[in-house]
């Protein structure tokens, strides 16, 4: 069922992971998705193979229309283009997903040990940076777009574990930082009817997860978290929610959609 045919999406982090199974479940509701990311063919990057053509090219094969273009989410140029791009085609953007994160990059220096004062500052910028720094450039630069919609929806990708450690300073307070910039924008778009939620998935069976050995731990594919954004992206009462961090497995019960297996794989928590 072409649920969202006609709404414009924008993917950003979408070569692979959780970007890449939201965009999947997208296109199969028949969006038209702007695949994002800095793997391309010819300079696929962090030595991964996959890149944001190949996602725009799932998303087509699913029923929707995938456009791929090359956007380095730190850089306010290259996202001044993506933006300009789609007003110039569309005019407006229905959903924007904030999925770009630098913490995984197999180039960062490991450090002396997993507590803060053990790890290089190149986790800082990693996290940091290319995290909620790129999520909030990102948006900033969309909300005009955004505002041209009737019921526009901005879901950031984060992780949140109540009263509890993260296990890595850098990384919870990335996450920490990307839910309180969603509160904030839930508030302060309110009146422009554009929804923020951050969204929590669980241990995703990503192409990193698979290739570490790690996919038998892991509880879920990325179809799980791509069917939450579908769902949210119908519920026309989205901003009952704005601002709030949700979790994709709470979602799953409210909505009623399950993962591929047909099951609905329970919160996940660090």
């Amino acid at each position: 069922m072409c649920s969202l045919k006609g709404r414009i999406a924008v993917v950003t982090g979408a070569s692979r992971g959780a970007g890449r199974g939201i965009a999947y479940e997208l296109g199969q509701a028949g969006a038209t998705v702007y695949v994002t990311g800095r793997s391309m063919q010819e300079s696929s990057t962090d030595d991964r193979p996959e890149t944001i053509e190949q996602t725009a090219a799932g998303v087509t094969a699913r029923g929707g229309i995938g456009i791929a273009v090359r956007c380095d989410h730190t850089d306010p140029d290259e996202i001044t283009c993506l933006f300009q791009q789609i007003q110039d085609r569309h005019g407006r953007i229905d959903l924007l997903v904030n999925s770009v994160f630098g913490g995984s990059e197999a180039s960062l220096p490991a450090g002396q040990g997993k507590r803060f004062w053990e790890r290089p500052p190149e986790h800082w910028d990693a996290m940091m940076v290319a995290g909620p720094k790129a999520y909030l450039l990102t948006t900033r630069a969309a909300v005009p777009l955004l505002q041209q919609s009737p019921a526009a929806l901005i879901v950031n990708l984060t992780s949140f574990s109540p009263d509890k450690a993260a296990g890595n300073l850098y990384y919870d307070l990335a996450m920490q930082s990307i839910n309180r910039m969603t509160f904030v924008m839930g508030q302060e778009l309110q009146t422009s009817r554009v929804a923020s939620i951050a969204l929590c998935p669980g241990f995703m069976r990503t192409e990193r997860v698979v290739d570490a050995g790690f996919s038998n731990n892991a509880t879920e594919t990325t179809a799980y978290v791509g069917r939450a954004v579908v769902a949210l992206a119908q519920d026309s009462d989205i901003l009952q929610r704005t601002g709030q961090a949700l979790f994709v497995a709470d979602l799953a019960r409210d909505y009623g959609f399950t993962d591929e297996d047909g099951t609905q794989p329970a919160t996940f928590i660090t």
